[in-house]
């Protein structure tokens, strides 16, 4: 597997508010995820499902609210899907000989 991008800004299609905050978000900046918000989103995978879980995963790595990422685009939240599993789905390469 080629080198992870460890952050990425995703600009989104349609921009979401959280009304607790009073933000509006144009975009996404996320990054690479730590131990603890990996087992958070596994956690919340057995409890309720995929796509709560990475609403979640979503929320915690960039600093949005939940509420606000409730609210994104269906094709965002796909953006932002694809880029947080090439961390998920990550398995070093073998060395050896």
């Amino acid at each position: 597997m080629s080198e992870l991008e460890r952050a990425k800004t995703i600009q989104l299609i349609k921009s979401i508010s959280d009304n607790a905050t009073k933000m509006t978000y144009e975009e996404i900046n996320l990054s690479e995820p730590v131990l603890l918000q990996v087992q958070q989103f596994y956690d919340e995978q057995t409890k309720s499902g995929s796509l709560s879980a990475m609403g979640l995963l979503i929320a915690l790595v960039s600093g949005i609210p939940r509420e606000a990422i409730k609210k994104m685009a269906f094709t965002d939240y796909k953006a932002c899907e694809v880029y947080l599993m090439s961390f998920l789905s990550y398995s070093p390469p073998v060395s050896g000989g």
